[in-house]
């Protein structure tokens, strides 16, 4: 079912949702403000320090046995890149009223919940406490620190900044530890409010309440903020054409290998379908021509995958190899990226590709949590659609599209983080 788009005050949006299929209702504030270094950690904190506890509930305890009375609702946030936005998202889940045993509707109630976490935080002379603080700084360190000892995921951020550099899609969203080490509680206090004054705001209802007491609430507070305006990003998609190398050595036994790839296909305008069932044929899927050439045939590494981010225009192939077979594995993998731009693909190979992607799409109607996650990608340009239709899209993707689209990528960058030699 199409969402319904409702205009709020205050420069934001309701995107209404039916939820007559879950047990559940969803409200979810999806806030997402330009990426950059300078910021990141400060807005990265937000999500632990706003929904751990209120001026109105100043504990964990207290929030928690809130939640219990509310039928065991519960509240989550999170912080995500998205393109060349950093977006928060605090959402609220609850039962609908027909699975409560008064028939209680719970939406007013766990909507002013969440803007009491939002707007009436527990704060002392203007800043969050020392101790609350004290505790997120530490979680939001430890985070990042298992970012690097993550060393799959450490490979491809250090891809992207190769293959982005002085980008804003090159930042981490969680900051840097020396960003956040230097965060104070006045300083994320002061972030919190400007937050709310500019960043751009829509709030995902799923549920099948009249959402009309919902965005009264919603207003009221807002109101009592100073004018507010939504963040503008002007999106530069543009590329300087390069071939950059990096390769770093750590105490590891499997070296890691990603070639960062541009490719001029991205939203709000690109061929954004063709490429991602371009990608899913290169090295999105198990079937795909990576896996089954590059990984099976020629055993050059113990994983190889494509993934695409079409905000951005950015294709990463990363790979786990022995550090002897990189020369070689990156040979391969451009092979099979020269094999679809000369038509080199089977009609079987093209349609187990696209079996792939109907099954992701439809996928994102499992649940309240799957649905959030396709919308909240919709916001950043504001165009909505199902998955059902983007299903009949992507059926309509012609062998040519693929050759075409393959055509447009560029290779770029290659980060290899290999063992540490013997001296």
């Amino acid at each position: 079912m199409q969402p319904t788009i409702i205009p709020l005050k205050h420069d934001m949006t309701l995107i209404r949702l039916s939820g007559e299929h879950y047990r559940t209702s969803r409200l979810t504030a999806v806030l997402s403000v330009p990426l950059a270094q300078s910021t990141a950690a400060q807005y990265a904190i937000l999500p632990g320090l706003l929904t751990h506890s209120s001026r109105r509930y100043p504990t964990v305890a207290a929030l928690a046995e809130r939640l219990d009375d509310l039928y065991g609702a519960a509240v989550r946030a999170g912080v995500e890149r998205i393109g060349q936005w950093q977006t928060l998202t605090f959402s609220v889940r609850f039962l609908r009223e027909q699975y409560t045993f008064g028939g209680e509707e719970l939406t007013a109630d766990c909507a002013e919940l969440l803007l009491d976490l939002l707007f009436d935080p527990l704060l002392e002379d203007g800043a969050f406490t020392e101790k609350d603080f004290a505790r997120e700084q530490r979680c939001l360190l430890e985070r990042l620190q298992s970012d690097i000892n993550n060393k799959r995921l450490y490979a491809r951020q250090q891809c992207e900044k190769l293959l982005c550099p002085n980008e804003a899609y090159s930042v981490n969203p969680g900051g840097t530890p020396d960003s956040v080490a230097s965060l104070t509680p006045s300083i994320a206090a002061a972030a919190r409010e400007q937050l709310l004054a500019g960043a751009r705001i829509h709030w995902i209802y799923q549920g099948d309440e009249n959402p009309d007491t919902l965005i009264r609430a919603i207003e009221a507070r807002f109101a009592k903020l100073p004018y507010r305006r939504a963040a503008q990003l002007t999106v530069d998609n543009t590329y300087v054409m390069k071939q950059s190398e990096k390769t770093e050595e750590m105490p590891l036994k499997q070296a890691k290998l990603v070639l960062g790839f541009r490719i001029a296909a991205s939203e709000p305008d690109g061929d954004v379908m063709a490429a991602r069932l371009m990608n899913t044929l290169w090295g999105g899927s198990p079937s795909s021509l990576l896996f089954r050439h590059v990984r099976e045939e020629q055993s050059l590494c113990y994983y190889c995958a494509s993934s695409y981010d079409r905000f951005q225009g950015v294709i990463l192939v990363d790979s786990g190899i022995e550090a002897a077979d990189a020369e070689h594995t990156r040979e391969e993998v451009l092979k099979q990226l020269d094999a679809i731009r000369d038509g080199n693909f089977t009609d079987d190979e093209l349609e187990a590709a696209r079996r792939s992607l109907v099954q992701r799409f439809s996928a994102m109607n499992e649940t309240p949590a799957d649905r959030e996650v396709w919308t909240i990608g919709q916001t950043i340009y504001n165009r909505y659609t199902t998955p059902e239709q983007a299903v009949s899209d992507l059926l309509a993707v012609t062998r040519e599209d693929i050759v075409r689209v393959a055509k447009l990528v560029h290779f770029d960058s290659t980060y290899l983080l290999r063992p540490t030699t013997d001296q």
